[in-house]
């Protein structure tokens, strides 16, 4: 027997797992290879539709120009096409993921609540629509975010009138949905440029009892946001880049990870005894506050923004991830080992700024972390813009350190501060094994912060040579960039 007949001949089951670990376009695909797969496919449990795996780019397109195309009428129309397409063919009884990934906008919002309540009909574990522009150049958005009606998560209201609009556009039949408790097998959600209200927030948390992780990005209409009510399942929240937020309360007693980036504001986590992972960063570009925000709160300003607000939790902290400028000149680290239990340290800096915001505010934050950071096991540096200027590093006396393994090095330039610094890792990291260097910034994946010219090439070079010539004798250097 072929090997593509004993393929073949396994169960369904087996089938399936194997074409969920292609692409969807991938997967439709296979249904030419014999009449046993020709809707194989339509039974998928996994459903992410993705403009750059259905859409063709011509190999000579620029990045500039893709964005303009995917923005355009005619490839807009398609990626809709594929998707309505698809939905019509779906045979499965549930759904484990279904996504949207295309700049969509308000404009689409009618086709876009059926493919959400397609999803919700299918219960779906785990949804997210990311309708992010990042790909796209600014000047062909529309810049009005979808938003979706409350119904679909609001057990006072129904959702049969987009089940009706299901099965009179796409002649889907919805399997029963019990409405009072419609969201028990939504584990996963997330939201990238999709609008939410307060109380459209508030209103998904108090809905989806079995939510475990919770994910927005630029949802520009979040002021307020406040849930009260203990909700017991979400271990991870992450809120990016909503940039009118001003206040946020969240009571999630078994909250295990929680990320923040944005406007330094009032954030409040209640009663999260299992929260070990952290990320608490502010927006660069929003160094000054008033004294007071537009709902009479008083603004957190530097280290009042971590230090203030998380003192409570920095003793069971595993991993932590913030800025040099939430640093500013506070002793908190100086009153005992707050951060016993802290295994992995990320900290970002501004390359051309001075003081508590820059690489010197930086190399303050490590030598005062690895002070109270008895077990830290990984170090990450990451410094974002071009550097300006090059100032002398001012040495600080750091102990050795026993448990330090591992360093990661991202937006790195060859600058003489940046290579002092990293020598100055040397010489208390007295055990370390590795560390990792990158000319890129990977400090937010959706960033891209510069580019290396010829001459800045040579710099690498030179200061990486210098770097091996004063690395412990046990640790071994990476460089994560093609080509260097």
């Amino acid at each position: 027997m072929a090997l593509e007949d004993k393929i073949s001949a396994l169960p369904n089951d087996i089938l399936l797992t194997i074409l969920s670990l292609l692409t969807l376009k991938q997967a439709v695909a296979t249904s030419i290879l014999s009449p046993r797969w020709r809707y194989l496919w339509t039974s998928l449990h996994t459903l992410n539709f993705r403009y750059e795996e259905i859409l063709h780019r011509n190999d000579d397109d620029t990045d500039n120009e893709w964005g303009c195309k995917i923005y355009e009428a005619d490839y807009m129309e398609r990626f809709m096409q594929v998707v309505n397409q698809v939905l019509r063919s779906h045979k499965a009884p549930k759904l484990h993921e279904f996504g949207i990934h295309y700049p969509l906008d308000a404009s689409r919002g009618d086709l876009i609540d059926i493919w959400v309540a397609f999803a919700i009909a299918f219960k779906v574990s785990k949804l997210e629509l990311n309708f992010s522009t990042n790909q796209v150049p600014i000047w062909v958005c529309s810049f009005k975010n979808y938003s979706f009606p409350l119904d679909f998560f609001d057990k006072t209201k129904r959702i049969e009138p987009y089940l009706v609009q299901l099965d009179r556009v796409f002649s889907v039949c919805a399997p029963p949905l019990n409405v009072d408790n419609g969201f028990e097998c939504l584990r996963e959600l997330i939201l990238k440029s999709v609008d939410l209200t307060d109380e459209q927030f508030e209103t998904i948390l108090s809905s989806c009892t079995f939510l475990e992780f919770l994910h927005v990005l630029y949802s520009s209409r979040l002021v307020n946001v406040k849930h009260a009510v203990p909700h017991m399942k979400l271990k991870s929240l992450e809120m990016y880049r909503c940039f009118q937020l001003k206040k946020l309360e969240i009571f999630a007693p078994n909250l295990v990870s929680f990320k923040y980036l944005g406007p330094k504001i009032n954030i409040s986590v209640k009663d999260a005894k299992q929260l070990v992972h952290a990320c608490m960063r502010s927006n660069w570009e929003t160094w000054e506050f008033s004294r007071t925000n537009s709902l009479g709160l008083p603004n957190m300003q530097r280290g009042d923004f971590v230090f203030g607000q998380f003192a409570a939790y920095l003793p069971q902290i595993e991993h932590l991830v913030m800025d040099a400028s939430s640093f500013g000149r506070t002793k908190v680290l100086d009153n005992g080992p707050l951060l016993y239990n802290l295994r992995h340290l990320s900290l970002s800096s501004l390359n051309f700024a001075d003081g508590p915001f820059g690489m010197l505010g930086c190399y303050e934050m490590v030598a005062s972390f690895v002070k109270v950071s008895p077990f830290l096991h990984r170090l990450e540096l990451h410094f974002e813009l071009y550097p300006l200027q090059d100032p002398e590093l001012r040495r600080i006396v750091v102990s050795p350190h026993n448990y330090l393994k591992e360093v990661l090095v991202s937006g790195f330039s060859g600058n003489k501060l940046v290579v002092d610094l990293i020598m100055v890792v040397f010489d208390f990291a007295i055990e370390l094994e590795k560390i990792e260097i990158s000319t890129a910034y990977l400090g937010d994946p959706s960033k891209c912060t510069f580019s290396l010219k010829p001459d800045d090439d040579f710099l690498v070079r030179k200061s990486i040579k210098q770097l091996h010539g004063r690395m412990p004798a046990k640790a071994q250097l990476y460089i994560l960039d093609d080509g260097l």
